[in-house]
């Protein structure tokens, strides 16, 4: 008796008190070894501290003349809130950043991933819960051990407060908002408060990081949920999916020393301290959206040697990857959602969402950067003109396209067709360019309407076409399918910093400009200067290099538009892109 009395008066001690529980020395400061410019401030949550310790411990055996000082941490609030305002030169946050907090004038870098374990007394001998136990334990619907095959005995529920990361994503995936917590769980307001109670407090249960257990190991006993293991490995295969995001915030005008810093955070052998101090370090995936010209394959196949070359040239820390999709509209939805980073659009895919994205430049095949739509037929259908295609089939591309939309009902228009559904017997939308000229071709449509630069390298492929289909009528030339980047894709161009960090004669404060966005620019335009670059060009259908492109360069197409008074951004609203409607 006497011992539990001590026990819980040691915890009431240790949770009040929490240096009573550290059991290390106070030693005195270090004489700082740099001042000014050269000393880095941090600041931020709790939980992302002992990371971030570790780095610049690290660090500092390489840049003595710099110093990392960290002040008293606190929340990822905080964090933000301080940089903002400069009071520090790094803020650390273990959540995503809400929406109103996106818009300080702060630099928002993915550190890491942490997985959040749940963990018990080791007198608790069960070794799984699934997320159904997990919320009645912490509603207190399950209060005794015995009724999830564990031990005769009361549960003590270990919580952190509301605001904390670890709780916001407790709540997220097991708990729900509305969850009423039982009045009878302990709350710690500090990170390693948890693991202690757990070795204190008899069949206890808490959730804490994964870092802190593979850098530690304190004594408690680990779950797995739902079967799955809490492992590093596990995390890394998202095979585990109880994490959360650490992240670094930078303040507007980041000193070279802490570009310094970053530039070791995000470099090969940071990962190494990251992935060895028990979390996932994060590369930065840049999402490329595909729209259908083509089989899926062949697109996969004519782009994936440009997408390994962007990841390449922007460094170990990113990653280039492709999103196939099956209709243009998906592919422009995604972009206005913002789902993937960047695509490449066509003409009219553009216009339905210039404003969210900015064009940045198109491919140049010799001296055509370029193409037109086409109308074309069978040659022995006897089509030879618009009055021959009355009561016929007509196929179209699709809905988001120039070649396969905007020009065919512009030339019907044109030519006094007012309403060419009545005028066609049949009319659909195959989704791509393809498609269309295939259906043509092999007699499932009577008259089509694509891009020509599809329709010259599909007859390259088949010789037999070009004889058994004839162009009737042709556009005005657009830009060609263009690649395009969200306006809000603000990710840091490290290789930028990193020059600027090893720089003798750095600046006082780095330029502002940099980002990936102007990176990926230059990348794309510079592509032809390099042999690397030439060899994703040619695979692009013989590319010869990319031309930058910009919004006057669709004027041809804002003319068709408003000949057929169509607004672009409302085909984002239709639900069937195959359909005439």
């Amino acid at each position: 008796m006497k011992k539990k009395a001590l026990i819980c008066l040691f915890l009431v001690i240790a949770l009040t008190f929490p240096s009573a529980l550290t059991c290390k020395s106070k030693k005195p400061a270090p004489e700082p070894r740099a001042t000014g410019e050269k000393r880095v401030f941090i600041s931020g949550s709790a939980a992302v501290m002992p990371l971030l310790k570790t780095l610049a411990n690290e660090f500092s055996k390489k840049e003595r003349d710099t110093e990392i000082v960290f002040l008293p941490d606190s929340h990822s609030e905080a964090g933000i809130a301080g940089t903002t305002e400069e009071h520090y030169d790094i803020g650390a946050i273990s959540r995503e950043m809400a929406p109103h907090e996106r818009e300080n004038p702060v630099r928002y870098l993915h550190l890491a991933v942490d997985g959040l374990v749940f963990a018990t007394n080791t007198n608790v001998g069960i070794t799984n819960l699934n997320s159904d136990q997990i919320r009645d334990i912490y509603a207190g619907k399950i209060a005794n051990w015995a009724q999830v095959g564990g031990p005769n005995a009361k549960i003590a529920v270990v919580d952190r407060p509301e605001h904390t990361s670890a709780k916001l994503m407790v709540r997220k995936t097991f708990l729900g908002e509305s969850l009423r917590v039982t009045p009878e769980a302990i709350t710690v307001e500090r990170p390693w408060q948890v693991s202690e109670s757990l070795q204190l407090i008899t069949h206890s249960i808490g959730y804490m990081s994964l870092g802190e257990i593979v850098t530690e190991n304190p004594p408690v006993n680990i779950i797995s949920i739902n079967g799955v293991a809490p492992t590093l490995s596990n995390l890394k295969e998202h095979r585990y999916k109880f994490l959360r995001p650490f992240g670094l915030v930078l303040g507007p005008h980041p000193k070279p020393s802490t570009m310094r810093f970053v530039n070791f955070i995000f470099s090969e052998e940071g990962a190494r301290v990251i992935e060895n101090s028990g979390y996932v370090p994060q590369r930065y995936e840049i999402l490329i959206g595909l729209v259908p010209e083509q089989d899926v394959m062949v697109q996969s196949q004519r782009y994936e040697p440009l997408a390994n070359y962007l990841s390449q040239k922007l460094g170990e820390r990113f990653s280039v990857t492709l999103k196939l999709f099956s209709t243009y509209i998906e592919a422009c939805q995604s972009l206005e959602r913002g789902d993937i980073n960047a695509a490449f659009l066509g003409s009219l895919a553009y216009t339905t969402v210039r404003e969210h994205v900015e064009v940045v430049a198109r491919p140049s095949y010799g001296d055509v950067s370029t193409y037109r739509g086409i109308i074309f037929v069978r040659a022995d259908s006897g089509i030879e003109g618009l009055e021959q295609m009355k009561g016929k089939r007509l196929v179209m591309g699709g809905k988001t396209t120039t070649a396969g939309y905007v020009f065919p009902l512009y030339y019907f228009k044109k030519n006094g067709i007012t309403d060419y559904r009545r005028y066609f017997s049949d009319i659909y939308f195959t989704g791509t360019h393809e498609d269309a000229i295939l259906a043509v071709l092999h007699n499932k449509a009577d008259v089509g309407a694509a891009k020509d630069l599809i329709y010259y390298m599909i007859a390259r492929e088949n010789h037999l076409m070009g004889s058994n289909l004839k162009i009737l009528a042709q556009s005005p030339p657009a830009p060609s399918n263009a690649f395009v980047m969200r306006k809000d894709l603000e990710l840091p161009c490290f290789e930028c910093h990193q020059t600027m960090a090893r720089s003798e004669d750095e600046t006082k404060n780095l330029p502002s400009e940099f980002n990936i966005r102007s990176a990926i620019k230059h990348y794309l335009i510079s592509m032809d200067q390099d042999p690397q670059g030439r060899e994703a060009l040619s695979a692009l259908g013989n590319a010869t290099k990319f031309v930058e492109t910009n919004d006057s360069d669709y004027g041809e197409l804002y003319k068709m538009l408003e000949k057929i008074d169509l607004k672009p951004e409302t085909l984002l609203r239709e639900e069937d892109q195959r359909n005439p409607g």
